[in-house]
């Protein structure tokens, strides 16, 4: 009871928790939204900036991989240095990085403006939610992390859209001057209504900073997520993959002896002591990875087997991220009297249901077939979004919530990029063998066609032939296969009845192979999707086994003393 003790002197001196939250949801709803925001706009990019797509991908890379690194040691440093300073100084750095991010010459110039700006998003994302946790009463942070997590509901369905309709409308250099007046306002409204919470210090005590571990956890962090990004790109048995797993490994070794030693660690490896803590960033993880089915292999669902453009996708997508906010919401209204873990686990179980009858629809399926789905795991999404970060939590010393918070994120982070490397390596290989089968097929098909003549029977089988179906096929062949119309060669048949009768017969035996071709890469993208439930499934099982730890028996592993008196809380001036 001594952190609601503490929160409601502060609340005495004139802080509202409710409009704290408020203030920093600016820079975090921003932060958030240039998740997405971005990557609608890269086939400008590349047509202003006379570049490619692949080196143009980095502009979304190096804010991902700079923004996963970093979210750990800014939380470490906000414990010590004081939240509201570092979240100041965050919406600053995010707000300079999106102005010179617009004025960029080059696309060089933009990767590495982007990475800047993510020094910044990496610090509004971990230091808000601490900052929640600190100062809003055990009673209401369901609540108030339900509308934390609403944010990032919102921040997804409105970045593609509004990405989308500032290209189509100005240029993309304005999704990034559009960040800047909300920074601002941000800025001048977390001055003014959010208190200072920080570990607490007796006057004149030197802040220590144990800059070996923030070294060897960078250096592990960025290693690790370079590699699994680039993974599918260079190969996962590359020298260069391999080079980074090693580092990544021998760096978190080393860090882990370190952290073990040093009396001020920038991770407390007693916090991972507290089970619902460590089950809770396990869970998180495996959710991240599973997410992954809707936010990058459903949007290529959409593109490549069903035709859409890149804004029509968008929209085809928004029942998933408007149902997590609607739940998020909702959640925030009545969360508080329910268990997180039991959100939390009725969470997962509706993403693993959403993504197996997602994976359950055909190649045509209508938008409404696809939709419904979507917005279940989207509900599912909203659900663990409001609970995970209160479970995880909640039990965490409250001079350790910055690093706790940060951790968090981190798995989170690390799934989606886990996510993405093994859901796109799942991809490729099962569309590669189920378009085998379906070449096999179609020429099993066209072997046994007893209308069709001798030569045209021959053109076709060579046409078949060379269908790309390997490795190197994948991207023209994801959209369908061959686009065939065969009515042509009815010409290599006599004039009259008979080559009239032979086109429509062709026409029928083309939309026959069509069709096995497109159900061929549905059952790719279906793969897929069971993987991602199958991800759910394993979360919810290791989320399961953190209720043998819930009950408050966590808290004895990691002692903290007199917690007023080691966390300062300030009213804001």
């Amino acid at each position: 009871m001594a952190q609601s003790s503490r929160t409601v002197r502060g609340l005495e001196r004139g802080t509202n928790p409710w409009l704290a939250l408020l203030a920093m949801m600016f820079g975090l709803f921003m932060a958030l939204l240039d998740l997405s925001i971005v990557s609608i706009a890269l086939p400008a990019i590349v047509e202003q900036l006379h570049t490619d797509l692949t080196v143009a991908g980095w502009v979304l890379d190096a804010y991902s991989l700079v923004f996963a690194v970093l979210l750990v040691t800014i939380g470490r440093l906000a414990d010590l240095f004081g939240r509201k300073r570092i979240f100041m100084a965050g919406m600053a750095i995010f707000m300079l990085g999106s102005l010179l991010c617009g004025l960029a010459p080059s696309i060089g110039w933009l990767i590495g403006f982007r990475a800047f700006q993510a020094v910044g998003a990496a610090i509004l994302n971990p230091v808000s939610l601490a900052i929640l946790m600190a100062i809003f009463p055990r009673e209401q942070r369901g609540a108030a992390v339900g509308l934390w997590g609403a944010a990032a509901g919102l921040s997804s369905a409105l970045g593609p859209v509004l990405g989308g309709l500032i290209v189509q409308t100005l240029n993309w250099r304005w999704i990034f001057y559009v960040n800047l007046p909300f920074c601002l306002v941000g800025l001048a409204l977390v001055w003014l209504w959010v208190p200072e919470t920080r570990e607490g210090r007796q006057a004149g005590q030197p802040v220590p900073l144990d800059w070996s571990g923030l070294l060897l956890l960078s250096v592990a962090l960025f290693s690790l997520v370079l590699a699994v990004m680039q993974g599918n790109s260079w190969g996962w048995l590359s020298g260069a993959t391999l080079a980074l797993l090693g580092l990544a490994l021998i760096s978190l070794v080393i860090f882990v002896g370190v952290e073990s030693r040093v009396r001020e660690p920038v991770v407390n490896l007693r916090l991972f002591a507290i089970r619902s803590f460590l089950l809770s960033d396990v869970a998180m993880l495996l959710f991240g990875v599973a997410m992954q089915g809707a936010f990058v292999i459903a949007v290529f669902y959409f593109i490549e087997l069903r035709g859409y453009g890149q804004l029509q996708a968008a929209y085809a997508l928004l029942p998933l991220p408007l149902a997590s906010l609607v739940l998020s919401l909702l959640m925030g209204a009545v969360g508080r009297h329910l268990p997180p873990l039991l959100v939390g686990l009725t969470g997962l179980l509706v993403v693993a249901l959403g993504f197996a009858l997602l994976a359950l629809v055909g190649p045509s399926a209508g938008t409404l077939e696809t939709g419904w789905r979507l917005a279940l795991i989207g509900v599912g999404m909203g659900m663990c979004f409001q609970s995970f970060p209160t479970f995880a939590l909640g039990e965490i010393p409250p001079p350790q919530l910055g690093v706790g918070s940060g951790i968090l994120n981190t798995f989170r982070q690390v799934g989606f990029a886990l996510g993405v490397a093994i859901l796109i390596a799942l991809f490729t290989s099962q569309l590669q063998q189920h378009l085998q089968e379906a070449q096999r097929a179609s020429l099993q098909l066209v072997a046994t066609d007893g209308q069709l003549p001798p030569a045209v029977r021959s053109r076709l089988v060579t046409a078949l032939r060379q269908v790309p179906v390997g490795q190197g096929g994948q991207e023209t062949q994801a959209s369908g296969g061959p686009a065939l119309d065969l009515r042509p060669l009815a010409q290599m048949a006599p004039p009259g009845p008979q080559r009239e009768q032979l086109r429509g017969h062709l026409q029928a035996l083309g939309e026959r192979i069509g069709t096995t071709f497109r159900e061929a890469v549905m059952q790719a993208f279906a793969a897929t999707w069971w993987a991602s439930a199958a991800f759910a499934t394993l979360g919810f099982g290791l989320t399961l086994l953190a209720a043998f730890s819930h009950g408050g028996r966590s808290r004895q592993a990691m002692p903290d003393g007199d917690e007023a008196a080691r966390v300062e809380m300030t009213a804001a001036p």
